[in-house]
């Protein structure tokens, strides 16, 4: 409704001269309300848009941040954070040495392309994470082969080489870039025994069958602590399913890790 909210500005701003009169002030109480701006009853944004939102008109994150959800992954997946980049006065070092191979992931913050001499493209990258932000530079071989990766609030691990120069902040020379929905996960389905799991075997595995991805899907039964690793040909793309699993088995039962 801002458009609306503008123009009554603008109306009262022309109306507001002395000793002038508007129809509001001269309308009944209770007839006023047909002439004020009603706000619309809609819900919250999406986190994630919210977020982005956030971070557009204020430069930083304030309800949140876009990692946090996938924080057990991002740990699981990288060898140090950003600010292991980070030149520390006090010490005249950083964590990482020079020259080192790390594993960064986070969300790509900005990215800007630029073109060599010999007009091939390649781009220099932020990547921010849940302790800082770090330029990443990618160069041409490595762009061509990764750039429907690192657009804008992509959320991608990055590996490469760490490039320190003095008293400065490291940077990152890439290598590989892998999105995160790329990286395998486990979907466990836990299950107090083996009945219980053999009952709805054949429905489970219809469910299964009807999804495609990377995702892992492992069996646990509480009764003699089994576990059961579902074959490669069964993978899926348990974001998809996760809720429909919870609904059918319990929330408590199924977990994607």
């Amino acid at each position: 409704v801002y458009a609306d909210i503008m123009d009554k500005i603008q109306g009262d701003l022309k109306n507001n001269m002395p000793g002038q009169m508007t129809l509001f002030d001269i309308v009944d109480e209770s007839d006023r309300a047909q002439f004020e701006i009603k706000m619309p009853n809609v819900g919250e944004y999406p986190k994630e848009l919210k977020l982005s939102f956030e971070k557009s008109v204020l430069g930083i994150y304030v309800s949140g941040h876009p990692l946090e959800e996938y924080e057990e992954m991002w740990r699981k997946n990288i060898t140090n954070v950003t600010s292991d980049l980070y030149y520390d006065e006090e010490t005249g070092s950083m964590r990482v040495n020079d020259g080192s191979s790390v594993t960064l992931g986070g969300i790509v913050a900005d990215r800007t392309i630029k073109y060599t001499n010999n007009a091939k493209t390649m781009a220099f990258m932020t990547i921010e994470d849940l302790a800082g932000s770090i330029e990443c530079i990618v160069f041409p071989k490595v762009y061509e082969r990764y750039v429907n990766a690192i657009n804008p609030d992509s959320k991608v691990f990055v590996r490469g080489r760490v490039s320190a120069e003095d008293e400065a902040n490291g940077k990152l020379i890439v290598d590989t870039i892998t999105p995160f929905e790329e990286v395998s996960r486990r979907l466990w389905l836990r299950f107090d025994t083996k009945e219980a799991y053999e009952l709805v075997s054949d429905e489970l595995n219809n469910i299964i069958r009807e999804s495609d991805g990377r995702d892992i899907v492992v069996i646990y039964i509480v009764e003699g602590k089994l576990k059961k690793e579902l074959p490669r040909s069964m993978t899926v793309n348990g974001s998809e399913l996760l809720e429909a699993l919870r609904a059918r088995f319990g929330a408590d039962n199924v977990k994607l890790v």
